[in-house]
């Protein structure tokens, strides 16, 4: 199992049908719960199960990931293929958030 961000039209657009891998499921749980857990996330735990997120909430869930990169851009160096894929979804919410496509987002 992994966790992704899945964007889905809600006027049937599938250009706006997006897929975008963050972590399987063992590395979330290795490392994105107990680092969101350190810092006292609300948002990134709930990702393990999954949960929709809905536009209002996006600069929220946006803080926390970026919360998240402050910390592991001082750590060791072998995340950085986990800072490869938090940058991707931060760049991928912020689209989001600026765009004015009318999209359910999940990220689980």
């Amino acid at each position: 199992m992994s966790v992704v961000l899945m964007t889905t039209s809600r006027q049937g657009d599938t250009r706006s049908n997006r897929l975008v891998p963050v972590a399987a499921q063992a590395t979330f749980k290795e490392f994105w719960v107990p680092a969101a857990e350190a810092l006292g996330l609300e948002w990134v735990p709930l990702f393990e199960t999954g949960i929709p997120v809905e536009r209002s909430d996006l600069p929220d869930v946006i803080r926390e990931l970026a919360a998240l990169r402050a910390l592991w851009a001082s750590s060791e160096p072998h995340r950085e293929a986990i800072l490869e894929r938090l940058d991707r979804l931060i760049d991928e919410l912020d689209r989001i958030n600026s765009a004015d496509d009318d999209v359910e987002i999940f990220i689980g």
